[in-house]
């Protein structure tokens, strides 16, 4: 029930009975005049009127409402059950309680509408499904009013809704209609109640029920257009029109036909009653006021209780228990109101706490109320600990102090304030803005302090760069100039005025000149986003500056293009590069060109269509290592820069003298008739090389070994001409030095057979085509085998057997002696191993390389070889060359010790072909001397060798130190041998080089032991 309905009830019931208590005074206060009496019963009978037809028409109405809340009717609307809808509707009206009700429609939201009339409409069709459809409040009376069978019907109408008690929900409708067209009930409730002759109830002109003592009483009803103040006089009757309205329906005349001879006992009794009126006027005020003060305290008191009980946080209880909608809408009002409030509270919160600043809120006291996620993280606490404390022991006494300035100038001013503050944060030392701003009350005062902190660290490095790139842009050395698309000049710094000397009213205009003399950067930025290159800037003085251009598109947001170019001063650059040309094609030392410009001219040569000869020469000093060890570099410096101006001073300007380092020099001789005109310039060359050399107070002499290659049409390409001279030239050193040497193609072929052995030679270990013989060695009588030598063979596997003295230099001269003198030691070493096993006991040599002296491994491969086949170091025997030992004898001396300290013998090979220098025999750990073969074959017979080999006998003798003769092939050089008491020989007399078995032959009837060598 409604709050505002049940006020209304009381308010009209407290009404109606003082407007009766009212009426009746002034009826018993107009007792001269009968139409007053007469007015007074109309207006009780209208009262009367009201209220039994307000009784009734309520009673209906509250059965209706029973109606509504039947479970049956609302499981039948639920369902959609038509037939239990009409059961329900159908019961009602066959009850005492639908007697007055004339018909019910039930109106299904979901569904077709359910009529059901009662026996008042049985010969009666009105189109009440379409009356229902009209629209009319609910829970009130209406008029309706339809045609049928050419007659006016009207109805009341009352439209009450059904409600699903579960979910609250409108789930119909249920119509109630009154017809009152011959309604018997009404009119014989009306004829009850005012006791008249006739009466009719009627709508505007037409008669829609009535009833008549006597016939014409009717029409009398009906002749007066109208009654004033309702009642009319007709003699003995009063004739009476009083008005009907149920609810919010139309006016409806009810018109009655009464003897005119109530007045006196109205008067009476109105008399009687008017202490009874007043008094219930008085207690029913008393009791109406009671009663809504009574309610209204209630509701209140709930509402107030559901307001106090908001919780602080989380949301609110939802608000129920009151009795009137009107309350309940305010407590709902206020529910919603405090949902809408937690929610902005909420998101307020939410973006305090996720915002990227730090906030905060403080009293007046400086103690902080309310701070943020981010606030406390900065200063590594919680917003816990932060709340109700104030700066002290969270920023330190600096930040405090001007923390609380801050404070303090914004109570003092009441306006915002911004400042910055650094604060040591965990990732480093970090700048906040921050703003703060009083918060002011409805009286215009500061009650908090609120602020703002925004790290602004990146902002202020970013300025910091932005001024540095400012100032780099001011200060640097190149000029930098920034143009618009029409080539306008935007911004420049103050280099490119120092460097072209252009005032700035200028630079637009030189600018434009620039890029006309250059069309090639605006045509390429068309199609790249930049350009760099070389170019001329003319300079405000007339001169041409060159430049190192680089052009780039700037990108821009707005759309607009701009270029922003850099100029770079390359006049250094440029001569540095005229510098570094000259100083790439010439030798710095002697100023000839190198050998970058003398492949240059040669390859010009070769392409010149000239029917003459080109020759070219390859110079290389003799003995220049000598002098330059001997007297410095200096001085070997200044002997190339001499040997330089003559051979300029012996070819002519067309001719080019170059020098491809160290001391050798090349030579291109052009529009050359004959081979006799090279010959005559080569000798004329080697004249004046060989002159003495005047270097400072030293005198020198030298010469050279030209070789020399003709170029013709047909010739090879530069570096195969460079070879093949240099080929020549290395013929004409071997020739004996200080010659001239043409080009031999046979001397070529040798060099290719040589390559390709190079090539098959490394080949030749991995295919098991190296192998080893070992020659025997003699004591001088031939009767004991004292050692024995290895040496290496290789077959071919096309070329068959390939003779030492052929292969050997080749491994000489490339790196390969070292892996196959380590082979030929490991297998010599296992094979003396294998004899030691067998009961020989054959010492074994091996001959060691000039390059395998010099290695750094030689020590551990002795080593490796020894401890692998687990020979006694005693049985190893290594031979080295006289002349490299002598030559090399300070880098060699150490590592020989070292050999000899491991026990190994060592022998000195191939003696009196080098030095034969008795110092240097001295200083070597050497217990074995071998003589060269070279000193045997011609004695004896040959004067000259028999004393050398006498002397080298005798020398060797006088340190100790045991004497073997090579190549041994006659008795005569054996007794000639023997009678210089040698201690050894070795030659093809007595043994030549053979298999292991056939060595263990020999040993066997000899007993003997053996020594290894690489010949």
């Amino acid at each position: 029930m409604r709050f505002s309905t049940a006020i209304l009830f009381r308010v009209l019931a407290l009404l109606a009975t003082t407007s009766a208590i009212l009426l009746t005074t002034a009826y018993l206060g107009s007792e001269k005049a009968l139409q007053h009496e007469i007015i007074q019963a109309y207006e009780r009978d209208q009262r009367g009127l009201n209220r039994l037809l307000e009784a009734q028409f309520n009673n209906i109405q509250q059965i209706s409402q029973e109606v509504t809340k039947s479970q049956e009717l609302r499981q039948g609307l639920s369902a959609n059950d038509a037939p239990r809808i009409a059961q329900v509707i159908d019961n009602l009206l066959a009850g005492t309680s639908g007697q007055y009700i004339d018909a019910l429609v039930v109106e299904d939201k979901d569904g077709p509408s359910i009529v059901s009339t009662n026996v008042s409409l049985l010969d009666i069709q009105l189109p009440l499904k379409q009356i229902s459809q009209r629209h009319s409040p609910l829970g009130t009376w209406t008029s309706m009013n339809t045609e049928g069978d050419d007659k006016l019907y009207s109805l009341l109408h009352l439209t009450l809704p059904v409600i699903d008690g579960q979910f609250g929900e409108v789930i119909g409708k249920l119509h109630t209609f009154v017809l009152l067209n011959d309604n018997y009930w009404i009119i014989n409730q009306l004829q009850s109640l005012f006791g008249s002759h006739a009466i009719s109830l009627s709508y505007g002109a037409n008669i829609l029920a009535g009833l008549e003592s006597e016939q014409r009483q009717l029409h009398n009803l009906r002749a007066p257009a109208a009654i004033l103040k309702g009642v009319l006089n007709t003699g003995n009757s009063i004739l009476r029109e009083h008005d009907l309205r149920i609810g919010i329906s139309n006016n409806y005349s009810v018109r009655t036909l009464l003897p005119n001879s109530t007045y006196l006992a109205l008067r009476d009794a109105y008399i009687t009653n008017l202490f009874g009126a007043a008094l219930l006027v008085v207690i029913l005020g008393i009791v109406t006021m009671l009663d809504i003060r009574h309610l209204t305290r209630r509701s209140l008191l709930h509402l107030t209780r559901y307001a106090e009980q908001v919780p602080e946080n989380g949301s609110p209880q939802p608000f129920s228990g009151g009795r009137f909608h009107e309350f309940i809408r305010v407590g709902n009002a206020i529910e919603t109101m405090l949902v809408r409030i937690r929610d902005r509270d909420k998101h307020l919160s939410s973006i305090i706490d996720n915002s990227p600043d730090l906030i905060f809120i403080k009293d007046l006291e400086h103690n902080y109320q309310l701070v943020n996620k981010r606030f406390a993280e900065v200063l590594s606490t919680t917003p816990e600990q932060l709340i109700g404390n104030q700066d002290q022991g969270i920023l330190t006494d600096d930040l405090m102090v001007q923390a609380f300035e801050a404070d303090q100038q914004v109570l003092h001013s009441h306006r915002p304030i911004q400042y910055e503050m650094d604060i040591e944060t965990n990732n480093g030392l970090s700048t906040f803005l921050v703003s703060k701003f009083p918060i002011i009350d409805d009286q215009d005062k500061p009650f908090s302090i609120g602020g703002i902190a925004t790290d602004i660290t990146n902002i202020k490095q970013a300025e910091n760069q932005l001024q540095l790139a400012q100032q780099v842009f001011a200060e640097t050395a190149e000029a930098i100039i920034v143009l618009d698309d029409k080539q306008n000049v935007l911004s420049s710094n103050r280099a490119f005025f120092e460097m072209s000397g252009i005032n700035e009213h200028d630079i637009t205009t030189a600018i434009h000149s620039f890029l006309a003399a250059h069309p090639e950067i605006l045509q390429q930025l068309k199609h790249a986003p930049r350009w760099q290159g070389e170019g001329t800037l003319e300079c405000f003085n007339g001169s041409a500056l060159p430049v190192l251009v680089s052009v780039t598109h700037l990108p821009s947001e707005d759309g607009e293009n701009r270029c922003v170019i850099l100029f770079s001063d390359i006049t250094e650059l440029k001569a540095a590069e005229q510098r570094l040309e000259r100083l790439a094609q010439y030798d710095s030392l002697t100023g000839l060109p190198n050998r970058s410009l003398f492949n240059q001219r040669l390859k010009k040569a070769l392409n010149s269509d000239s029917q003459l000869i080109t020759a070219v020469m390859f110079i290389d000093l003799d003995r220049f290592k000598n002098i330059n060890d001997t007297y410095g570099h200096s001085v070997g410096d200044e002997l190339l820069h001499q040997v330089a101006d003559r051979l300029r001073s012996c070819v002519q300007a067309k001719d080019t003298v170059s020098r491809l380092g160290g001391d050798e020099f090349t030579v291109i001789l052009r529009k050359i008739h004959n081979r006799n005109q090279v010959k005559q310039i080569a000798q004329r060359i080697l004249a004046a090389l060989s002159e003495p050399y005047e270097l400072d107070s030293i005198r020198c002499f030298s010469s050279a070994s030209i070789g020399v290659v003709l170029v013709t049409k047909d010739s090879e390409d530069v570096d195969t001409l460079t070879h093949n001279a240099d080929q020549a030239m290395y013929q004409a050193k071997e020739a004996g030095r200080n010659v001239i040497q043409f080009f031999d193609e046979a001397q070529s072929a040798r060099d290719q057979r040589r390559h390709h052995l190079e090539e098959d030679l490394r080949k030749a270990l991995d295919n098991n085509e190296l192998f080893i013989q070992y020659q025997p060695r003699f004591d001088i009588e031939g009767q004991e085998v004292l050692g024995a030598e290895a040496l290496l063979r290789w077959r071919h596997p096309e070329l068959g057997l390939v003779p030492p003295d052929e292969f050997i230099p080749i491994a000489e001269a490339s790196n390969l002696i070292i892996e196959i003198g380590r082979f030929v030691l490991c297998n010599a070493c296992q094979q003396a191993a294998a004899w030691n096993a067998d009961g020989y006991q054959i010492p074994v040599s091996v001959n060691l390389s000039p390059r395998q002296l010099c290695s750094h491994d030689l020590v551990r491969d002795i080593k490796a070889a020894l401890n692998h086949a687990i020979l006694p170091a005693h049985l190893l025997e290594l031979e080295i060359t006289e002349t490299h030992v002598i030559e090399n004898i300070d880098q060699v001396l150490p590592v020989l010790n070292r050999i000899r300290a491991m026990d190994v013998k060592l022998s000195l090979d191939d003696f009196g072909t080098g030095y034969s220098s008795l110092m240097y025999l001295k200083k070597l750990p050497v217990a074995t001397v071998k003589i060269d073969r070279s000193f045997i074959k011609d004695i004896p017979g040959d004067t000259d060798d028999e004393t050398l080999v006498q002397a080298i006998i005798s020398m060797s003798h006088s340190l100790r130190l045991r004497v073997v003769a090579e190549g041994v092939e006659t008795e005569e050089q054996q007794d000639f041998l023997r009678g210089l008491d040698c201690d050894e020989l070795q030659g093809f007399l007595l043994g030549r080089p053979d298999s292991v078995e056939q060595l263990k032959v020999l040993a066997d009837s000899l007993t003997l032991a053996t020594y290894c060598e690489i010949d």
